[in-house]
């Protein structure tokens, strides 16, 4: 199955050409005696110039592997990626690198994504080094210029890693991002590790930096109350595919899959306000990505599952403008708002 997420024209509308497009994206991994892990399974979308696209699924669904397909971190097994107009998916050696200084990744984890042994200063000025910035003046007003957007001193450059708060380092993460001035980033849970009262400053600058710099953004994040604040469209996944998208409100207010139903409702259920209905009536647990259901992936546990479900891997359907959702059923789930928590509670504390 692939979902198009696209950006073509509509009503006459001249056509954008997004940032980063995906074709029928596919990764899998060799789990031994002749079994395929599915991480990532004919994914097909486009982000567009500018915008904030959230990606959004439990835990194993294969969102993290996607992020990694995307900036080449990992070959893809099948399908095309296409960034800026120019297919990368089997880019290599100098090309490769060059991808390197307009796509960029922002870490989950800041303590795991700097060297324990190396002081700050090296780690933010070791890329600049490999890529070619010979003249170390201009490498220090770089990392100064970055560190200043961040909203971090000099004299921390320093430090360990082990002698920062989670904070200041997620903030060197976003600065090492920035330092070769990237069009593209993915931040993969970039606030999960932190406190609460972190968690809101880093959006934020998330959200300056972003306008300030023309950035587009790839956001993966279980907090969805994170991802109504920041994102301008969701893309739901599920089992390695993507079985809806939609601009944020649409998506928060007339959710069409059933597993996107779930996803809210399970999220809200945090704060005592889901529906507790909905939640009643998913049936066990996510399938393993080695031995997939056949026909749609969610039939197994899905209220909505008839015979078919088992049997036909269903079509993308539109399911309002600019919204589409694959499931065979989507227009008998019921498609009512559902109450939630102002995402601005999270971001303002």
């Amino acid at each position: 199955m692939s979902t198009t997420i696209s950006s073509e024209a509509r009503n006459g509308e001249a056509v954008v050409e997004p940032l980063v497009r995906l074709q029928d994206v596919v990764k899998h991994f060799p789990a031994g005696r002749g079994k395929t892990v599915h991480s990532v399974d004919g994914v097909s979308f486009a982000v567009r110039r500018g915008e904030v696209l959230g990606l959004v699924g439990e835990s194993g669904c294969g969102k993290s592997t996607l992020a990694r397909t995307i900036l080449r971190a990992v070959d893809a097994s099948a399908g095309h990626i296409v960034f800026d107009g120019k297919d990368i998916t089997r880019a290599k050696g100098k090309q490769l690198k060059a991808l390197r200084r307009s796509m960029q990744f922002v870490f989950q984890d800041p303590y795991g994504a700097f060297d324990p042994k190396m002081s700050l200063g090296a780690s933010l000025d070791a890329p600049l080094r490999h890529h070619g910035m010979k003249d170390k003046a201009s490498r220090q007003a770089r990392i100064a210029e970055m560190l200043e957007r961040v909203g971090i001193e000099e004299a921390m450059l320093e430090r360990k890693p082990s002698e920062c708060s989670g904070g200041q380092l997620q903030r060197m993460v976003i600065a090492r991002a920035l330092l070769l001035k990237p069009k593209f980033l993915i931040c993969d849970e970039p606030t999960s590790a932190l406190d609460a009262s972190i968690r809101a400053q880093i959006l934020n600058l998330l959200v300056e930096l972003k306008d300030e710099l023309d950035l587009t953004l790839v956001l993966i994040s279980h907090d969805l109350r994170v991802v109504r604040y920041l994102c301008d469209r969701v893309a739901v996944m599920y089992l390695g595919q993507i079985v809806e998208v939609a601009p944020r409100e649409e998506l928060f207010t007339r959710p069409r899959h059933p597993y996107t139903r779930v996803l809210l409702a399970a999220s809200l259920a945090e704060q005592n306000t889901g529906d507790e209905q909905v939640l009643s009536q998913l049936k066990g647990e996510p399938p393993s990505p080695i031995d997939v259901p056949s026909g749609c992936r969610f039939h197994p546990r899905c209220p909505l599952a008839q015979d078919i479900c088992s049997t036909q891997v269903p079509e993308v359907s539109q399911a309002g403008t600019d919204h589409i959702v694959t499931c065979h059923f989507w227009d008998e789930a019921p498609a009512a708002a559902l109450a939630a928590t102002p995402a601005s509670t999270v971001i303002h504390g």
